[in-house]
């Protein structure tokens, strides 16, 4: 229940902004500014700080940054010309001076005095995420029935729609036969006996969409393309037959979630060829 609660806040944290939220909004804006700017002082120190602090800050500041940039036209004066202050020196790298920290007491223009130390709320949670660049990526797969396969691709976490990849598995078994028959053991020329040994041949290839629709280094995808599983039987002269009607061929679909954690990519899933086949699929990758 927690869990479910904490996601629908998240979730409200980053609607678009309306009327009387500005305030709050523009309060979070100019607070995170400045504790972007800290955090930048302090690695330019020598300070070793993990990578994903700076990151979640950098992105919720843009985030907030075109949230208000959209609604800028219902904003009232004093509202649009704080704004325009903070989104100043948000652009310069500067601090927020403390004129235009609070919303009861917003000044027009910029001082140019350094602003003293002030104690701030600390940023809502907006859309932390493991990184705001355009990252390819490379990935090894594994599923059950028994198949490798590699993806490759893009991704830009820090957006809804967070990139496209490319997708091939398959068993690399794919045997010459030469003749097709039927699960009751009728074929084209006759009757087929067989000696009991049944393999399978596999592939799919799908083109995949990720998308990262809450706060956090988790995302889904999904994807679809073609695929198929033909099933074999071994006769008694050591020959393949294809056993046609347990073999599927068509279009295919994928679904699952991908998890970031800096460069790593972890992912589970589930793939299905024209809805009569199930696979289960987990892949781990390098994102660079």
């Amino acid at each position: 229940m927690k869990r479910c609660l904490v996601l629908i806040l998240l979730f409200i944290a980053v609607l678009p902004l309306r009327g009387q939220d500005y305030d709050a909004a523009l309060d979070r804006f100019a607070a995170i500014n400045n504790e972007c700017q800290r955090l930048k002082a302090r690695i330019e120190e020598g300070e070793d700080l993990q990578e994903s602090t700076l990151d979640r800050v950098i992105a919720e500041l843009r985030l907030l940054q075109k949230e208000l940039q959209g609604g800028s036209k219902t904003m009232s004066s004093a509202q649009k010309d704080r704004y325009r202050l903070i989104l100043k020196c948000y652009q310069e790298g500067k601090m927020v001076p403390v004129s235009a920290l609070h919303a009861d007491s917003v000044q027009s223009g910029i001082t140019d005095g350094q602003p003293s130390a002030l104690s701030h709320p600390e940023p809502r949670l907006g859309r932390e995420i493991a990184g705001t660049d355009t990252h390819c990526f490379f990935m090894a797969t594994a599923s059950w029935p028994l198949e490798g396969g590699l993806a490759t691709g893009f991704m830009r976490p820090d957006r809804k729609w967070g990139g496209a990849f490319l997708h091939a598995s398959g068993n690399a078994w794919y045997p010459k036969f030469l003749l097709a028959a039927t699960s009751d053991g009728t074929s084209g020329s006759g009757f087929i006996w067989t000696n009991g040994n049944t393999r399978y041949s596999r592939f799919t290839g799908t083109v995949d969409a990720i998308w990262f629709l809450l706060p956090g280094p988790v995302g889904l995808y999904t994807g679809g393309g073609y695929g198929f599983t033909r099933t074999f039987w071994q006769t008694t002269d050591n020959t393949w037959a294809l056993i046609s009607d347990k073999s599927v061929s068509g279009p295919t679909a994928e679904l699952g979630i991908i998890y970031l954690h800096r460069h790593l990519i972890l992912s589970a899933g589930t793939t299905t060829i024209a809805f009569r086949t199930l696979s289960c699929m987990v892949g781990f990758g390098y994102r660079f």
